[in-house]
């Protein structure tokens, strides 16, 4: 029965094809190739003129050892890798270590800034990184955070604060609600019988009437409002965490704990270069971060707290107050004068024996975006401590608010030593300088006025880029300021004000086209200009290149003709929109009106 079954050999493995066979390409040349596998097939000439000599051996094959010995990115020296790694993403370089273990052991995390301030998180990682054998000597930044935790003591006041900050985020979202009602309301007419209560719940969640109709609506903003809204934690339970942040913040500050820790980063990362003092690294949830510290990583996705309104500094005497001829408006704090602040900052800085720091930034240019908040001040004694600082540190870059109405004025005293001017005339080594004209925002009984710019005469032949914030200036005073710096390379101007004067912007520049053109420059500075598109958004317009195609060539003033006492104005095509929370995030400004005239012309029909 079974005597015509034989026994067959087991199927012996099947080799895999190395590369050269799977690309179609043979060393053997043969007479004849069928059109079909012809056109599928690159030619041995073309392999031969991408891989020169080493074809097909640049493959590898079973016949040798070209596979042992083919060079690939791990055969590299760790220097070369640490080269190669400055140009790719922090991102990029995780993966690289999780791909390979080899990689993971010769390439090294960025890590080169840490950030310093009350709360266990930042803390420890900065410990870590202070013990570890390497990364301590790729650390180039530190970030104090002087924002503080504002105290809730009912869960009321914790819910209004979360909703008060929530409502321009909220009208965004009733106003996509309304546009699609608008578009689907004939085929659901319930749609125009719905009102705010029938879209929102009380703790700010949407309801699943308001979810259909984003679903329906289906863009890229309703598609983010969905996924927030599917994360966002509960008031109640995001109150009970916030509690918990704010004890261990006052403790940690009771201890001095974050003062201890700034001292020792400053003593500790010898390749340190910049110093960073920031009130904007806790914002709400509906404000981007600048910062992704440990602290908000280890925080539970959709965690809703709120904005942080007030600014916690050192406690300092009335009186000195009042004498301080800057007439700086000081806000004493209720909390601990020992919870730090600028005044630690410096003070630490000036504790080095030999501070290598090149850089101080100090930001606060976002302050207008959060109501109520406390505008950053210096007192006397801070005046005097950063003018240390100033002679202690070659500093080649800074980046400081003048928020002193008084002291800008183009009259006031040289030897007033409190004078902005006078101060900075210390940078002996600056080359790069960033001022925030905060006190130009500030709008007198007569409206308006023009501000002195408080640039040293020193500073001014070494000046190689010249950022302003909130300029408000004479043409004839800017004009001067810029054409008195030779080696000028760079100006960039945010949030211009119109003076006294109508068109004051379009007739400086065109001022600066006549003086650059007649005369012989070995250098011309280019220009950047950046303004908000509404007050309502903080999106702003860009215009760079056309700038400097207007002042050096054959383009059209930015500049639109504007009344006295308001914003300057740009012309509408010009340039970029610009997305605040990523400058890299842009979109011509004619591509953007196109668009937006697209989308009203299809809600209209």
């Amino acid at each position: 029965m079974f005597s015509n079954l034989q026994m067959r050999p087991a199927k012996p493995e099947r080799r895999k094809p190395n590369l050269t066979i799977r690309a179609g390409v043979s060393k053997r040349r043969v007479s004849y190739v069928s059109a079909l596998s012809a056109s599928r097939v690159p030619s041995l000439s073309f392999m031969e003129g991408l891989f020169g000599d080493e074809f097909p051996e640049a493959f590898g094959s079973g016949e040798g050892t070209s596979a042992k010995s083919r060079k690939t990115i791990l055969d590299l020296p760790a220097e070369l890798l640490d080269l190669l790694c400055a140009h790719i993403s922090k991102s990029d370089i995780k993966h690289l270590r999780l791909a390979s273990k080899q990689l993971a052991n010769s390439v090294y995390l960025r890590i080169d800034r840490v950030y310093v301030s009350p709360n266990r998180a930042n803390i420890d990682y900065l410990y870590q990184i202070l013990s570890h054998p390497r990364y301590k000597y790729r650390v180039h930044e530190i970030v104090w955070d002087d924002t503080r935790l504002e105290e809730y003591s009912t869960l009321s006041s914790f819910r209004d604060a979360i909703l008060f900050d929530e409502r321009e985020f909220t009208r965004s979202i009733e106003s996509r609600l309304e546009e699609a009602i608008w578009i689907y309301g004939d085929d659901n007419p319930e749609y125009h019988a719905l009102e705010h209560d029938d879209l929102f719940e009380s703790n700010g969640r949407l309801t699943e009437m308001a979810k259909e109709i984003l679903l329906r609506y289906d863009d890229q903003f309703s598609r983010e409002v969905l996924a927030r809204n599917a994360t966002m934690m509960d008031i109640e339970d995001s109150y009970s965490l916030y509690q918990d942040l704010y004890r261990e913040e006052q403790a940690i500050m009771d201890q001095e704990a974050d003062i201890n820790a700034l001292e020792q980063a400053l003593m500790g990362f010898t390749a340190l270069r910049r110093v960073r003092y920031t009130t904007e690294i806790w914002r709400s949830c509906t404000f981007p971060h600048p910062y992704k510290t440990p602290f908000h990583r280890s925080l539970p996705v959709g965690f809703r707290k709120p904005q942080i309104r007030h600014v916690c500094r050192d406690q300092i005497r009335t009186s000195e107050a009042h004498d301080s001829p800057m007439k700086t408006t000081v806000h004493s704090s209720q909390l601990s004068a020992n919870s730090g602040g600028y005044s630690s900052l410096v003070s630490a800085i000036l504790d080095m024996p030999n501070p290598g720091i090149e850089e101080f930034v100090v930001e606060t240019e976002n302050e207008s975006m959060i109501p109520h908040k406390e505008q950053f001040t210096l007192n006397r004694r801070d005046l005097d401590n950063t003018r240390s600082m100033f002679r202690k540190t070659a500093l080649k870059y800074l980046k400081f608010p003048i928020t002193s109405e008084e002291d800008t004025r183009p009259d006031s005293t040289p030897h007033n030593i409190y004078n902005p001017q006078s101060f900075l005339g210390e940078l002996r080594h600056l080359e790069h300088l960033d001022l925030n004209l905060s006190c130009n925002v500030t709008a007198s009984l007569v409206g308006r006025v023009s501000r002195f710019i408080p640039v040293p005469e020193n500073l001014r032949r070494q000046l190689k880029t010249l950022t302003l914030r909130h300029v408000l200036a004479e043409k004839d005073d800017l004009f001067g300021l810029i054409t008195s710096m030779p080696n000028l390379q760079h100006v960039a101007l945010y949030f211009l004000y119109q003076g006294n004067e109508r068109s004051s912007w379009a007739l400086l520049f065109q001022h600066l086209k006549t003086y650059y053109s007649t005369a012989d420059h070995p250098i011309k500075p280019s220009f950047s200009i950046s303004q908000p598109l509404d007050p309502e958004t903080p999106n702003f317009q860009l215009v760079d290149q056309e700038v400097d195609d207007y002042l050096y060539g054959n383009g059209d003033n930015p500049f639109l003709e504007t009344g006295v006492q308001t914003l300057a104005q740009l012309k509408q095509n010009m340039g970029w929109r610009v997305d605040h929370r990523d400058e890299t995030v842009r979109e011509r400004m004619c591509d953007f009106w196109a668009r937006t005239e697209v989308q009203e012309w299809d809600c209209g029909t």
